[in-house]
């Protein structure tokens, strides 16, 4: 786990507040949901996490506000947000599931509808990006995730760097070709974004920081091969 410090202190707190609430909301056990939440949130704070932190879920959390009135299950996204990389393993292919079935075993646990448990599992999955997402609540889960990628370029550099300590252990040359084309996979589609709320504010940011920084990554390479040559 994280060395502690005030801002990881006062942020895990606030996550603790956030979980209650949602707790609250679902008229779950609040003692045996505060358990719970304390391994979820410890989760979220171990290494090789760098940017698939507490930082991040909090950012998340905080994206879901202002379009919460626009969602169908409001509870349902808030769970698969707090879920979605409960799992995360940068080694590992699988942490989509893996972080689905953690949701699942919660709230099966926690006696919470069948149909609400697939709703979460299904955004958790639809976070791994393999394809746009579908229709509904679905697209805003995706887009929460994604807003990262249309922030101003200090933020989104940062985003990069941190992603790039979580694949330290991959050679240079091969983390530029494997980063270029998951970059490359989200301008291919009609749009990064599939909500016009997210599109109308952060698509632009997006499309110029994916933009950039592939022209980085293919400079970089192209550099590297010119001088062990």
């Amino acid at each position: 786990m994280r060395a502690r410090s005030w801002p990881g202190l006062h942020r895990r707190a606030v996550l603790r507040e956030r979980w209650a609430a949602l707790c609250d909301r679902l008229g779950l056990d609040r003692r045996a949901c505060r358990e719970h939440g304390h391994r979820l949130i410890a989760g979220w704070d171990r290494l090789p996490r760098y940017y698939h932190d507490t930082t991040h879920l909090l950012a998340c959390l905080d994206g879901m506000e202002p379009i919460r009135d626009q969602l169908q299950d409001p509870n349902a996204v808030e769970l698969a947000l707090w879920f979605h990389d409960a799992v995360y393993w940068p080694r590992r292919h699988d942490n989509e599931p893996r972080s689905a079935q953690w949701a699942a075993t919660f709230m099966d646990a926690a006696r919470l509808p069948a149909s609400q448990r697939e709703l979460v599992v299904r955004h958790i999955n639809e976070t791994a990006h393999h394809q746009p997402p579908s229709a509904g609540d679905a697209q805003f889960v995706v887009d929460i995730d994604l807003g990262v990628l249309g922030q101003p370029q200090h933020i989104y550099d940062a985003f990069e760097r941190n992603v790039r300590k979580e694949y330290r252990w991959v050679p240079w040359p091969d983390y530029v070709r494997g980063r270029t084309t998951v970059l490359r996979s989200f301008l291919d589609r009609d749009s990064i974004y599939s909500a016009r709320w997210f599109r109308d504010r952060l698509e632009a940011q997006a499309q110029g920081n994916l933009t950039q920084r592939i022209a980085e990554l293919t400079l970089s390479l192209e550099i590297a091969d010119t001088t062990r040559s």
